[in-house]
């Protein structure tokens, strides 16, 4: 039988038994053709313009073959023609109406949420489904989809109380696992486990609710369950990188290097995949396993340069030995991947040795060899920043904002300059106008905020942005600190030494804050920790000894737990 006659019976199977309609021009055939044999006629026309790539024409045969005999098949057909000449509205409004015509027909409610998705509306999507589903409740099917959906949009609540419509006997291992997940985000760890129970247990395959299952074990902090699971997955053939890199996390966090040592040979045989494995151990402190495994890698393999990268963490993190380390990063050639990131290491390397003309040179260096790379134009301003170069520093700034105008590091870095300068009000014009470009900026939320504190002026908005910026950066000593001086200026002295005593467990070798530290113990009358403060920001080099010497005597005059006046 031929291939045509066969699609001819096919058509006929698909679109027969369809109601009669208004007639279009019958085509011409030679004789009078029966409305059936028109629809498929036009149908098969259809099909040869979409072969060809014409979708209008193939969207004019459908439309005629729907004149004639109007089927779902068609109406489908029909939508997703216009989808591919880009018509999407045009699409989505043909399945409603062919909603319309066929109300119990899920394919085409299905077809309306992915087209709805398509344009980006992913609502559209969810009130289609939702609207087959009050039309044929008794269709599970649809409450899976929902139930992702709703999920997806982060609508947990709605999930769940989807989910419950459903008799818990006819409840699909699908459904329980979307249940689990839903009460997961909800903060119900004890139930979302329950149901993910439940998945596995009529589905002991369902391989996503075991991770899912296993990811709120890492939540709980429970690693042990965690590793155990993913094990067990690994047992049951799932075979992915980064299940493997899992397994090797929980076992460093389980403080059992050498299990984890062991899932080595377990991921594919690339260095790019062992590279990262090395990279756990190292960010978990297990510097010689890391080395090890390194070395292994450099003995049965042609390694990349990007090994030296590594080596070099190892060499400055866990050896202290930042020579070594720029030994290693110094061999990695400019046509590697990783070129740039050990340039900028170098670059930190030499600044926190204060090798300041090495590292000035070097970013100079980068900006050549990676020009359109605004990190190394960047870092010159910064070293240029710690050489007190401020008018240099500025200019590297002003020209690189000419590159890269707007960019929020440029401009804070400029603002930070102009305050070094003397130029105070200047510098908080510049951070204003990053906050304007990103509220989420939380450097220059802290930067405004503390100058407002310092300057004693607006200090409700002044608490305002350091309470945002602390939002975006918990545990930043810095911002812990302006928050406590933000209280202080407001007589809030408890609040502020409760602050200030944090502030010093995160950051212990400020002057400022040591200053800080002993202005809120003066104000409280706490003799001895006012003068421990002030000596250690003295041992600090600050930029004001005088003023702290001075603030020191006074409070040696001062006697205990007698509260003294706020202030310098």
């Amino acid at each position: 039988m031929g291939k045509k006659i066969l699609v001819i019976m096919i058509a006929a199977v698909v679109l027969g038994c369809a109601p009669k309609t208004q007639q279009p021009e019958t085509a011409k055939t030679g004789r009078e053709l029966t409305p059936q044999a028109q629809v498929t006629y036009h149908y098969l026309k259809s099909l040869d313009y979409q072969a060809a790539g014409d979708h209008e024409k193939a969207a004019l045969a459908l439309e005629k073959a729907l004149v004639l005999g109007p089927s779902v098949r068609l109406y489908q057909d029909l939508a997703r023609e216009y989808l591919r000449q880009g018509e999407k509205q045009k699409a989505v409004d043909i399945l409603q109406d062919a909603t319309g015509i066929y109300p119990r027909t899920p394919e085409l409610y299905f077809q309306m949420a992915e087209f709805y998705l398509v344009k980006g509306d992913r609502s559209g999507a969810v009130k289609a489904l939702e609207k087959y589903k009050d039309l044929v409740p008794e269709d599970l099917d649809v409450y899976e989809d929902l139930a992702a959906f709703y999920i997806e949009m982060r609508d947990y609540a709605g999930a769940v109380d989807l989910l419950q419509e459903i008799p818990p006997d006819e409840m699909t291992p699908e459904m329980h696992y979307y249940m689990g997940r839903a009460k997961s985000e909800l903060g119900e760890k004890t139930d979302a486990v329950a149901y993910l129970d439940k998945a596995v247990q009529a589905r002991p395959g369902f391989m996503q609710a075991w991770a899912e299952k296993a990811f709120i074990y890492e939540q709980e902090r429970d690693y042990l369950q965690a590793e155990r699971i993913y094990q067990q997955l690994l047992k049951m053939g799932e075979r992915s990188p980064d299940l493997i890199l899992r397994i090797v996390e929980l076992n460093l966090l389980l403080n059992d290097p050498e299990r984890a040592v062991a899932m080595f040979g377990k991921g594919p045989d690339e260095v790019r995949f062992q590279l990262d494995m090395v990279n756990q151990f190292i960010r978990n402190e297990f510097y010689e396993h890391a080395d090890i495994l390194l070395q292994d890698i450099a003995a049965e393999s042609d390694y990349p340069d990007t090994m030296y990268f590594y080596f070099a963490l190892i060499a400055y993190e866990g050896r202290n030995d930042p020579q070594l380390a720029l030994d290693y990063l110094s061999r990695i050639s400019k046509e590697d991947s990783y070129h740039l990131q050990a340039l900028s290491f170098r670059v930190q390397i030499l600044f926190h040795e204060k090798n300041y003309q090495e590292a000035l040179e070097l970013s100079r260096k980068g900006q050549e060899l990676h020009p359109g790379e605004d990190r190394v134009h960047l870092f010159e301003a910064i070293v240029l920043e710690a050489m007190e170069e401020y008018q240099e520093a500025r200019k590297v700034l002003e020209k690189a904002l000419e590159k890269w105008p707007g960019q929020t590091d440029f401009l804070f870095r400029k603002g930070v300059v102009l305050d070094k300068s003397g130029k105070t009000e200047k510098s908080l014009q510049i951070m204003e106008e990053i906050i304007a470009l990103d509220q989420e900026h939380h450097e220059a939320l802290n930067y405004v905020g503390y100058t407002l504190a310092d300057q004693d002026r607006d200090l409700d908005r002044a608490m305002i942005l350091i309470k945002r910026a602390l939002e975006l950066d918990p545990g930043n000593g810095y911002y812990i600190d302006s928050l406590a001086w933000v209280y202080y200026r407001q007589g809030s002295y408890e609040k502020a030494w409760e602050e200030i005593l944090a502030a010093v467990e995160q950051v212990d070798d400020e002057a400022v804050i040591w200053e800080h530290y002993g202005d809120i113990a003066k104000a409280l009358g706490k003799r001895e920790h006012a003068l421990h403060g002030y000596e250690k920001a003295l041992e600090l080099d600050p930029e004001n000894p005088e003023h702290l010497r001075e603030q020191r005597a006074k409070v040696k005059d001062m006697p205990e737990n007698e509260s003294a006046k706020a202030g310098p």
